[in-house]
Formats: structure tokens, C-alpha cells, sequence
């Protein structure tokens, strides 16, 4: 069931995405799939060189999304390289291009930037490309809008998956994490201008202009670099996580009256959830820079590293998108057919964000709300076929890559049973692939290997999987043993069975106690040891598992009531009576009994009314006794012990 190709895929976005979108205007947006020309924005020629540090050097407004300035990208051949590919918009001029100092003629056709070496140059070349600019980005890369509450134009990036090169030249490519960036801004000076990494300098130019020089040093994706600039103020406050020096958080915010009021409270609350996050996955893995927010209109939250853009400081929205620090930014998603790495984790910590600082119940309020929603995709999975990843619909897809996708990390919790080996294990992770990229598949194998446990038949159901369980369960007490069938069917025909461990809550009259079962087969039968009188019994009390539902019944004895027959004892060891309704008196009765696979036991014919049946041959566990006569047929368990 596991898919192993993982190809980079590049296309022409159609729809504006942001991280934490409103549940409601996301899901309404994705009502039709768009889907672009794939070979146009994939070309192996893209594999042969490492591009190590870009230098953006632009004028930007909040007026509008013109933009103009230099891209100095430096790069190493990784082998022989005769064609220097970027990506970039045709909609955008090239003025000039410098290649190791040589003014050189390129051609910029297809949104590809592109000059071909003659001759080819040799592996372990160094490359450093200098690109002159300007034009007004088309596309959701590059957007200008007006906040009408606090009067105030705003002009910001939005690059995942596939818009960075709306705005600037790039390579498009997950794998190849940029070393080092510089974004220089230059804007009004009654503006401020936020990107990536630290604020170095601000410095001033003539005609009322600013320069704000942002530095990081930090490995990033393409998509990740940003910019977000307005009439901001500067709220600047710090975390202080245990082990490391202060953390800066820099927020960037519309310098209106009142907006820094309106929005203070939840901003301070950012110290709060580094200092968590910093102790359950690890310190925060940018704090030589910093953290930060840009305020910008935006239809949610995106994790630009370092410094993400909101659209308002809702505390899911800061869990999540400081979440994306570690699950998304220091370790980034293969290929976006593995978005989980991103987004199941970062929503993830929305729910370790309340569990902790908030309430349990809260938090188990949001798992329940999550639940609900990957409900609504009963033939879907968290991992995205090669098929669908030209669509960008499916990628952000609100009840799978986020939902469901939280939900697959909160039953690897329960199966792993032990918060300090699960939150070790995540730490572990993080280390392994820190500043790096990783799939689904590398999460499982660094998981299996500090926790030894096999997560194979997991993953292939849960991960690769389509859809969910539903849990039919019967029980019946027989002198000190609990007898208990659980039957499972699944919301898809493709994943016909979800292997995982089920807790039952046993209720009795002074108390309760908690079985461990593990489900390996659809129909599992458990007799366990238990002499107290049982009151009640729940399944999966602390709702780890994704269920559309479970019933849980007691199977009554000594026997069923039905229309045709009745049975006991009911359970039984050696024998059973079937007693037969007085209407079918000398009428034929065709008796049959079945397994919990549907296979056919035993089968007889009678007139009696009551008969005595040996079951001494049949091994313990549930089976159908079925019963066809006069047109009608009934058919009821049998517990054997």
C-alpha cells in the first residue's frame, strides 16, 4: 500500500492558501479543483546544482504589489552543468542578468529563467547570479490589501506551495534547503517592513526612503522566505525557555490607536507557548534570531520561518503557526504528497498548546472537533497519492492533511502508551532531520527505532489508508471471566481493517478499572479473567482512536428472545437448547451454525420444538446460530467458553 515515489512537483497555484484558514471559508473554497501543467514547473535540470544563499535587495509599498530590486543567488553545481534554470513569472521583467560577474544574454520564457553554459561547467562550480527586476507579481504570490477597522494597507507574500516564483527568482525544489538568506527592504520611512531572521539594520535613504536588512543564517525553504510591509509598530517582547537564552519575539503590528491594545494580551501568550513547545519537541530551533508576527489580511496564518503572517492573534492560530517552527520550518516535508510533516504536526500542537496550558477537557474538546471533521472524508488519507499532488486542493485539504492528520499523532501517542517516550521520540525526530526534510516514512522509521515498536501495519492503515473504523462490541460475564466480541468494519473498502490497541473502561460497584486489548483481525473475541459484578463497560473512554462509531452491548442471559427461537444457556460450554416458537410447531426447521468469518460450521434439520445440540467440538469464541423456516429466518450470537 506504501507509495515510494516521491518526485518534486511544480505548478501554476490558482487558488491563495494560507496555513490556519477559517474552517469554514477554507473548506467553501475548495469546491473546485484546479490542477496545472506539472511539466512545466518540473525539469531535472533543477537536480544540478545547490543553490546555498539568496540576497533579495527589492523596493516594496503597502500601496500596491510592484516590486522591484535584485536577486543575488548563489549556487553549486552538484555535476556537469551546460543549462542554469530558475523559476520566475513571466508577468515580471528581467532588466539584467550577471553571472560571476559577466553581464550575460538569458532567456526568460515558460516563467523560466534560463542560460545555457558553453562550455558546460564542471562539477563543484560555484555560481553566483545576480538578477535585476521589476513588474507587478500576477498570481496569489504577492497581495495588497486595505484592513478597513484599522484604516491601514498592507502588502504581503504568501509562497506555499508554488508561488514563490511569482516574486522572485527561485528553485522550487523541497529538497534544497537555502543555507543563508538576505531580504533587504526598502520602503517608506513612515513604513516597516518584517521578513525572516534578525533585523540587522535599518538604515536611512533619501526621498523619505528605508531600508530594513534582515538576516538569517538558519537553513530555509524556498517558500518560507517573506515579506509583510504597512504603517506597523514595533511590540517586541521575550520568551524564556528553560536551557536557552531569552527568546526574542518581534510583532509587527498596525501602528493604529488601539491595536496594540485590542491585540496584547494574546500576543503575550506567544511566551507562553514557546516556553511549552520548547520543553515537550525540543528548544525553540530559531533562537539566535528570533520569533515574530507580521499582521497582514490574509485569510488565516502562514509560517514564514521566523516570522509568521496573521490575520489576527487567535490562540489556536499562534499555537499552530509557532508549531510550524518545528514541524514545517527546521524539518520540512519531502514532497507534498508527505504535507502531514507540516500540517498534521503543527495542528498537533494546537492540541498539546491546551492540553497544557488550557484544560484537558479543552483539549479533548478539540480532538473531538478534529474527529468530526476527518469524519467528513470516510474514503480519504492522510498521505496524498502521487495522482492527487497536482492539486493544490488536496494538499491543504482541511479534514485530512490537518484534521485527520492530528489525529493519526494522537493514536501513535496511545500506542506508544508512555507521554515521556512519545514526546522523546518527537525530540529524537527533530534532531534527526533538524534543518533538513523528511516524509511520512522517515517519521515512522526514526520512531520505530527509538521506541521499538513496529508502526508497519499502522501506517500502512492509518497513514496510506482510506477512511476509518466502526466498532460494533458485545460482552457478557460468565462467573469470573469477561467474554468480549469486537467487530470492526471500515468506512472504506480499501483499508478493510485498522489494527490498533483499544482501551475498555469496566465499570463495577466500587469502582472502575481499564483493560488494554489490542484489535488485530475485524471480529476479535477476549475472555479475560474478572470476578467483580460488571455495571458497564466503555470503549475507548479517553477517545485516542478516529471512529465514526462504537456500540457496546451486553449479551443477555440465559438467552435471546426472537420471534422463531430461543437459546441457552447463553454463554455455553458443552451444549445448547434451541426452544422454538409454538407457531412453528412440526414445521421444518433448517438450523445453522456459523463462525465469526461467515463460514458454515454445522447444519441440521428438525420438527422438534426443543432440541439439545452438542457444541463440545467448537473452539471458544462468538458464532450465528441461524434458524430459516416458513419464509423467515433469524439468526442470533452464541457465546462458547
Amino acid at each position: 500500500m506504501k507509495k515510494t515515489l516521491f518526485v518534486i512537483l511544480f505548478f501554476i497555484p490558482l487558488l491563495m492558501l494560507s496555513q490556519t484558514p477559517n474552517p469554514e471559508s477554507f473548506k467553501s473554497s475548495f469546491k473546485s479543483r484546479n490542477k496545472s501543467n506539472i511539466n512545466l514547473y518540473y525539469n531535472h535540470l533543477l537536480d544540478n546544482y545547490d543553490l546555498h544563499f539568496v540576497h533579495l535587495d527589492l523596493e516594496v509599498t503597502d500601496e500596491s504589489t510592484y516590486i522591484k530590486g535584485r536577486a543575488s543567488l548563489h549556487a553549486k553545481t552538484k555535476q556537469t552543468l551546460d543549462t542554469l534554470l530558475f523559476h520566475l513569472n513571466d508577468y515580471l521583467t528581467v532588466d539584467s542578468v550577471i553571472i560571476n560577474d559577466v553581464k550575460i544574454a538569458s532567456t526568460h520564457n515558460n516563467n523560466y529563467l534560463r542560460y545555457i553554459f558553453s562550455p558546460a561547467l564542471p562539477e563543484s562550480s560555484e555560481i553566483i547570479t545576480e538578477i535585476y527586476y521589476h513588474g507587478t507579481p500576477i498570481g496569489a504570490g504577492v497581495t495588497n490589501k486595505t484592513n478597513t477597522t484599522w484604516n491601514k494597507k498592507v502588502t504581503y507574500t504568501l509562497s506555499e506551495s508554488f508561488h514563490a516564483y511569482e516574486w522572485w527568482p527561485c528553485k522550487q525544489v523541497l529538497s534544497d534547503k537555502i543555507d543563508s538568506a538576505y531580504i533587504f527592504l526598502t520602503c517608506d520611512d513612515d513604513l516597516k517592513a518584517g521578513s525572516n531572521g534578525l533585523l540587522t539594520s535599518e538604515v536611512s535613504l533619501p526621498n523619505n526612503k528605508k531600508r530594513f536588512e534582515w538576516k538569517t543564517n538558519y537553513p530555509i525553504d524556498y517558500y518560507l522566505i517573506s515579506f509583510s510591509v504597512s504603517e506597523y509598530q514595533d511590540y517586541s517582547i521575550n520568551a524564556y525557555p528553560k536551557g536557552s537564552d531569552p527568546v526574542l519575539i518581534q510583532n509587527y503590528i498596525y501602528n493604529s490607536d488601539g491595536c496594540l491594545d485590542y491585540y496584547k494580551n494574546d500576543l503575550d501568550k506567544t511566551a507562553d507557548l514557546i516556553e511549552l513547545y520548547s520543553d515537550k519537541f525540543g528548544l525553540y530551533p530559531f533562537r539566535n534570531e528570533k520569533y515574530g508576527h507580521c499582521l497582514a489580511e490574509l485569510n488565516g496564518g502562514m509560517e514564514h520561518q521566523t516570522m509568521s503572517t496573521m490575520i489576527n492573534f487567535n490562540f489556536y492560530l499562534v499555537a499552530h503557526e509557532l508549531g510550524h517552527m518545528w514541524f514545517g520550518d527546521y524539518v520540512t516535508c519531502a514532497s507534498w504528497q508527505d504535507i502531514w510533516i507540516n500540517e498534521g504536526f503543527a495542528s498537533y500542537t494546537e492540541y498539546v498548546a491546551k492540553e497544557n496550558l488550557v484544560s484537558l477537557t479543552e483539549a479533548d474538546n478539540w480532538m473531538k472537533d478534529a474527529h468530526s471533521y476527518a469524519l467528513e472524508e470516510p474514503h480519504g488519507s492522510v498521505y496524498i497519492p502521487f495522482e492527487d499532488a497536482a492539486y493544490e486542493s488536496r494538499i491543504f485539504n482541511y479534514a485530512l492533511s490537518y484534521k485527520k492528520g492530528a489525529a493519526l499523532i494522537h493514536m501513535i501517542r496511545n500506542e506508544i502508551n508512555d507521554d515521556e517516550v512519545f514526546f522523546s521520540a518527537i525530540k529524537n525526530y527533530l534532531a534527526e532531520y533538524a534543518n533538513g526534510v523528511a516524509t511520512g516514512d522517515d517519521f515512522k522509521n526514526s520512531l520505530e527505532t527509538y521506541t521499538d515498536i513496529d508502526f508497519d501495519a499502522f501506517f500502512n492503515q492509518w497513514y496510506y489508508g482510506k477512511g476509518f473504523p466502526r466498532f460494533s462490541v458485545e460482552y457478557s460475564q460468565v462467573n469470573d471471566s469477561l467474554h468480549l466480541l469486537a467487530q470492526q468494519r471500515t468506512s472504506s473498502t480499501e483499508t478493510p481493517l485498522f489494527q490498533i490497541h483499544v482501551d475498555y473502561k469496566i465499570s463495577f460497584s466500587d469502582g472502575d478499572t481499564t483493560v488494554r486489548l489490542y484489535q488485530s483481525k475485524n471480529n476479535e473475541f477476549y475472555s479475560i479473567p474478572f470476578s467483580k459484578n460488571i455495571i458497564s463497560i466503555e470503549m475507548d473512554p479517553n477517545n485516542y482512536i478516529l471512529k465514526e462509531s462504537a456500540t457496546i452491548d451486553s449479551v443477555n442471559s440465559p438467552g435471546n428472545n426472537s420471534s422463531l427461537f430461543k437459546i441457552f444457556p447463553n454463554p455455553a460450554s458443552n451444549r445448547i437448547q434451541l426452544r422454538f416458537n409454538i407457531n412453528l410447531h412440526n414445521q421444518r426447521k433448517h438450523v445453522q451454525i456459523f463462525n465469526l468469518n461467515g463460514i458454515l460450521i454445522k447444519q441440521f434439520n428438525t420438527y422438534k420444538d426443543l432440541i439439545s445440540v452438542s457444541i463440545s467440538d467448537l473452539s471458544s469464541g462468538f458464532y450465528f446460530i441461524k434458524v430459516i423456516s416458513s419464509g423467515k429466518s433469524y439468526s442470533y450470537k452464541l457465546i462458547k467458553q
